[in-house]
């Protein structure tokens, strides 16, 4: 992201980002993984060497510890959007930051300019 030299800038930009941060529905903090397994039962398909079986699994932190959840086949497009809303968060969250910190950085800078010192 290429940060603006002038204040009024870095502001604009700022509060452009700021109204971006709405989410557009629920924000996941995770990561979705496919898993191809078999079901060990011998009379199934899988069981005769052909394709095993899709499933997913959600992985997230909870107090620390890394948690595993199933997910069923008809929520997967569902929980890729809240990921993708997440992902989207924080990317903006980070911009806003090195924005906001580029707005400290300037300050004194700028209050000179407007004083008429060099």
């Amino acid at each position: 992201m290429q940060i603006p030299d002038h204040p009024t800038q870095i502001r604009r930009s700022l509060e452009a980002r700021l109204k971006k941060v709405s989410p557009a529905g629920p924000v996941l903090a995770a990561s979705l993984t496919r898993i191809a397994k078999r079901c060990g039962r011998p009379s199934c398909h899988c069981a005769q060497a052909e394709a095993p079986h899709t499933a997913y699994h959600l992985t997230y932190k909870d107090h620390g510890k890394t948690r595993t959840v199933y997910v069923p086949l008809d929520l997967v497009e569902e929980v890729r959007s809240w990921i993708d809303n997440h992902r989207r968060l924080k990317h903006l969250l980070q911009e806003i930051s090195q924005l906001s910190l580029a707005l400290v950085k300037t300050h004194s800078q700028h209050q000179r300019r407007r004083r008429g010192r060099p």
